[in-house]
């Protein structure tokens, strides 16, 4: 069981939580439809693709570079962030949204 903390003031982000696999739907979009919760309630998964900044250009990384990353048709830009953890919805604690931290995305 594992409680994720906050690494600057170390207080506690999410209930007591089991590690399970990633679903293999864990990257699916439809549009703009609303999905249903990724994870049970009291699990969590490590999701190991890149995510957010750094972004680099198509032309910095190149062809066997991108296609490594699993990439291959040219892209504007491929993350080089570190992938993370999900959660269930009802399992984060003391979170709130900061609409100002959002940089575009929902």
């Amino acid at each position: 069981m594992a409680v994720f903390e906050c690494a600057g003031c170390e207080a506690e982000l999410t209930a007591r939580l089991t590690e399970v696999p990633l679903p293999g739907h864990a990257h699916q979009h439809y549009r703009h439809d609303l999905l249903p919760a990724l994870m049970e309630q009291g699990t969590y998964a490590v999701d190991p693709k890149p995510w957010g900044p750094p972004w680099r250009k198509w032309d910095e990384v190149g062809e066997e570079e991108a296609a490594a990353r699993g990439v291959y048709a040219p892209v504007y830009s491929l993350s080089y962030g570190a992938g993370g953890a999900v959660i269930a919805p009802g399992d984060g604690r003391g979170m709130r949204l900061i609409p100002e931290r959002l940089d575009g995305y929902c």
